[in-house]
């Protein structure tokens, strides 16, 4: 299955033996139209066969801290002989021995980190000493642990952190116990080496472009801010609700820069700063100083994330990632959830969420606010997003509202006070948070924030989940004629066109497949099961070849649209063709212009697919992306 453990709360109930009742209750569960009473029937399932946790208790055991310091002490004293490998290795036994709570666990990551910056391993030197800036390290050193992390990120190349690093430094000087000598010579020292930080940041400002600001074609759309002002939402009887061009819309114009209106990391490995409004990549993120689970690049990130809900999510935030499903998505279904739980109060978050279950909403105008304005940084604008609850199977239905029975468990042990006569309102919005997030921000993920491997970004790996809203609206085609261009691991998005677009098309991205990539089958089969939808973009309704059969330049006369333009088509392909040959593909980004030129040329004259057209179309593409991250 796509979801971890996803038999485990039916698996527990068959081995409670109770067979029978399970299957009686989860037929009268499908039979209940209410979301509110689905989430309170299966609380009370869950409830009546002893499933929830009684406790808050991870059952973690450590050895007794005395261990831990002796084992800490023999470092030192290896430290001290310059061996520092061997005195890596004492530390880290040391860090099993104690709580991550603890003064002694926080003395020995520390001089763990002082012993890999002596071993040249800047990576991990840093890493320890941001672990331990939020862990309980005495005051008296923290000015140690600056000024290492401003050393290590000099050598890291982190120039504008270093200095950071370093002004905290001098800051903390003062609670230092040592002489007003031994200070004056240790501030010189680190003044010099802020110096130095400021001179090389003065050279780089002085050589460095300033990006060019993107602007939506047109203006901002009067009625959904985040879109161009040339485009309309219109239905569609095959396609339902989408986005429609207005004006002719051409290659390089911007028609989206959307914002998500909750993101977080996506992977356990990937440094990003767990912060909703922050997202950076990033490297030795500070961490949570309770639950040593969530990342920030900065303390301020640290203290608006615990002002939007962390302060809450702390305690059980462990137990969030232990539950079944995608436990990132649970994490980002809980933040979503306590971040305007917080911010409404109970009974206006109850009521919007009631009122929006029970009303009837015209599809046009799904998500849109009473003054009839589509934001994406309005709770009822990504609450109502579709989340194809109507074409989900019971089963995962179910499974779904057992993680939020769960979820809202834990918050409830941990103190959090929710009234009964409101739980069923409030557990029915986290199911339909959860679903909405499943299917518009893990599935759908193709504009998230990424990383490259490849110098042309072909080679890319996701880190973040983000949920945009407005760009939800795009429907999918195989042949899309819009793509994210820019910084691809920043979290805002912009969304240009990469073919022409008249006026009256549809402007459509891709969800993640393209007909030159893969057989009409396999996309069709790739969009019913991930989106519950059939496709029909022109590549399936007339089912174009994959990229290895489309026909070449030497056929092009059999695909002329218009024969009069046949002599300058096939002089511009063959200056197209030598093109690819002498420009590298790091340099497409400096030649977007002719590109453009080309493709409409070809748009207007050539019967696709067709070879040619399809390399420029990947040209610009990768140009769009490579334009941003070369300036």
């Amino acid at each position: 299955m796509e979801y971890d453990n996803f038999f485990h709360y039916t698996t527990r109930l068959l081995l409670a033996d109770v067979m029978e009742d399970v299957k009686v209750e989860l037929s009268k569960h499908s039979k209940l139209k209410s979301a509110n009473r689905q989430f309170m029937f299966t609380r009370s399932l869950l409830r009546k066969h002893k499933m929830l946790a009684s406790t808050l208790d991870m059952g973690f055991e450590y050895d007794h801290p005395n261990v831990s310091k002796s084992l800490r002490q023999s470092g030192n004293a290896l430290f001290k002989a310059e061996l520092y490998e061997e005195a890596a290795d004492m530390y880290t036994k040391s860090l099993m021995g104690s709580k991550p709570s603890t003064e002694c666990y926080a003395l020995a990551m520390a001089n763990r980190s002082a012993a890999y910056f002596h071993m040249g391993k800047y990576e991990q030197s840093l890493k320890g000493a941001r672990i331990v800036m939020t862990a309980n390290y005495p005051s008296k050193l923290a000015y140690k642990l600056y000024e290492r992390a401003g050393h290590a990120e000099r050598k890291l190349g982190f120039i504008e952190r270093a200095k950071e690093s370093y002004a905290v430094c001098l800051a903390r000087l003062d609670e230092a116990d040592m002489s007003a000598e031994n200070k004056r010579k240790f501030r010189a020292a680190v003044e010099i080496s802020a110096t130095e930080c400021e001179q090389v940041l003065t050279e780089q400002k002085r050589t460095m472009k300033t990006p060019g600001v993107e602007q939506l074609v047109g203006g901002r759309n009067e009625n959904i801010p985040a879109l161009s002002a040339f485009v309309e939402l219109k239905m569609s009887e095959d396609m339902g609700r989408g986005v429609y061009a207005t004006r002719d819309i051409y290659p390089g114009d911007v028609v989206a820069i959307d914002e998500p209106y909750i993101c977080g990391p996506s992977r356990d490995d990937t440094e990003v700063c767990h912060y909703n409004g922050c997202l950076k990549l990033g490297f030795a993120l500070f961490r949570c100083p309770k639950c040593f689970l969530v990342y920030y690049c900065n303390e301020d990130c640290m203290n608006k994330d615990y002002k939007d809900g962390h302060n809450v999510a702390c305690p059980i935030i462990y137990f969030i990632k232990s539950t079944p499903g995608i436990s990132r998505m649970n994490e980002l279904a809980m933040k979503w959830f306590l971040k305007d739980y917080l911010k409404m109060g109970l009974k206006k978050y109850c009521s919007i969420v009631d009122n929006f279950s029970e009303s009837k909403i015209d599809p046009i105008t799904r998500g849109f606010d009473e003054i009839g304005q589509y934001k994406s940084d309005n709770f009822l604008t990504a609450y109502s997003l579709d989340n194809k609850e109507n074409k989900m199977p019971m089963d995962v239905l179910f499974f779904f509202n057992c993680i939020a029975v769960d979820m809202l468990h834990y918050l409830i042990l941990s103190g959090f006070k929710i009234p009964e006569r409101y739980m069923g309102s409030v557990g029915a919005s986290l199911v339909r948070i959860l679903t909405v997030l499943d299917l518009n921000c893990r599935k759908l993920n193709i504009n998230a924030p990424t990383v490259s491997f490849h110098r042309d970004c072909r080679f890319t790996l996701g880190i973040a989940l983000t949920l945009y809203p407005t760009i939800s609206l795009f429907n999918h085609s195989c042949d899309a004629n819009i793509k994210r261009s820019g910084e691809i691991t920043g979290r805002i998005r912009v969304m240009k066109a990469v073919q022409p677009i008249p006026k009256g098309t549809q402007l459509c991205c891709t969800y993640g497949i393209t007909f030159d990539k893969h057989d009409k089958e396999s996309r069709q089969d790739f969009c019913n099961d991930r989106f519950n939808f059939k496709c029909y973009c022109q590549p399936c309704i007339k089912n174009w070849p994959t990229f290895n059969f489309i026909p070449n330049h030497d056929s092009l006369l059999t695909y002329i649209l218009n024969p009069s333009m046949a002599d300058i088509v096939s002089s511009e392909c063959k200056k197209f063709m030598e093109f690819t040959k002498s420009v590298e593909p790091k340099d497409h980004c400096q030649h977007l212009n002719y590109l453009y030129s080309f493709i409409k040329l070809l748009y207007a004259n050539v019967e696709r697919p067709f070879a040619l057209y399809e390399n420029c179309l990947e040209m610009i593409c990768s140009a769009h992306i490579m334009s941003q991250l070369l300036i």
